[in-house]
């Protein structure tokens, strides 16, 4: 099966900018936009195919009418199992986590959730936070929620773009306002709200917490966080997903053992791959199925982020 771009999925939330719609060529009927989904088959957002015989189809229909394209050994039943987003944080995003998978299936019926964030944009002094910053008893994580000062035991860090934060679930975090960013995830829509700073939502209420499933699944230790990714192409491998940063002029083979998905993160190129050839700029995507048996090029001088299994 010969590549095909997808339409994204756009979500906007109260702490979404302008940046993805001024810079990131997005296009959603608001006036301001959250995330774009860029790579989603999932019930609360599933992309639309834009070309070739799949066209018109949402991604999670096509991988169940032909499930090698995902890889040889994903099955027509079997749950996709990324997820992409490009995210605007104007305001902060509340303090969360997500669980790991054995919990999720238990209580949710549904995958945990293991990401990693790409900084492509910042404010001066934008961070995040990301995990404690001391060990913290279980009972102190709770005392810290209940008085409003859990912000004072989280690391925050400083942002620079290029930047690459690898989050394993159970890890408490947050994107801090003056951000975008790639997301890489698995494919699971679970967060466990914690903080979110007496904001209310769009019906005049506090936006629901999610306290006590929080307090089952994070890990109250200091993450033991890396230098953020910058040097060579692989800037983050899990057992989940791999990511890399590429260059164009670039030639590339496809991956028989999965799909690879490539996002422009700057400049324009032209992608050709047999009989398909798409002119690709900053914000568009390419999915290249697994049974794909073409090369592929990238001509020009785009900057891509390629995600795989």
């Amino acid at each position: 099966m010969l590549p095909f771009r997808l339409k994204p999925v756009y979500k906007n939330y109260l702490w979404g900018g302008t940046r993805l719609i001024d810079e990131w060529g997005k296009t959603p009927d608001s006036d301001t936009l959250a995330e774009s989904w860029e790579l989603a088959a999932h019930k609360d957002g599933d992309n639309i195919i834009l070309d070739g015989a799949l066209k018109g189809m949402t991604l999670t229909e096509a991988v169940k009418i032909y499930p090698e394209m995902v890889s040889p050994k994903f099955r027509k039943d079997d749950t996709f199992p990324l997820m992409v987003k490009l995210i605007d944080a104007q305001q902060p995003l509340s303090i969360q986590v997500h669980p790991f998978t054995e919990y999720a299936m238990r209580v949710e019926h549904s995958k945990g959730k293991i990401e990693s964030w790409y900084i492509l944009g910042h404010e001066e002094g934008a961070y995040i936070y990301l995990g404690f910053s001391k060990n913290v008893s279980r009972s102190e994580f709770a005392q810290a929620i209940r008085e409003g000062r859990l912000p004072e035991v989280l690391k925050k860090v400083y942002v620079n773009d290029g930047d690459m934060y690898f989050i394993p679930a159970g890890t408490i975090h947050a994107i801090g306002a003056g951000i975008t960013l790639a997301e890489i995830q698995e494919n699971s829509n679970i967060t466990y709200r914690v903080y979110d700073y007496g904001r209310l939502g769009q019906d005049g209420k506090p936006r629901e917490l999610h306290i006590q499933k929080a307090l089952d699944v994070t890990n109250t230790f200091p993450l033991n966080i890396l230098p953020p990714g910058r040097g060579g192409n692989v800037i983050v491998s899990c057992n989940k997903f791999r990511v890399e940063r590429i260059s164009a002029p670039y030639f590339g083979w496809t991956n028989n053992e999965g799909f690879l998905f490539l996002m422009c993160i700057n400049g324009e190129c032209v992608f050709r791959c047999g009989d398909v050839c798409f002119s690709v700029g900053k914000g568009g995507n390419i999915f290249v199925p697994s049974d794909c048996e073409e090369e592929f090029t990238l001509e020009g001088d785009g900057e891509f982020l390629i995600t795989t299994q």
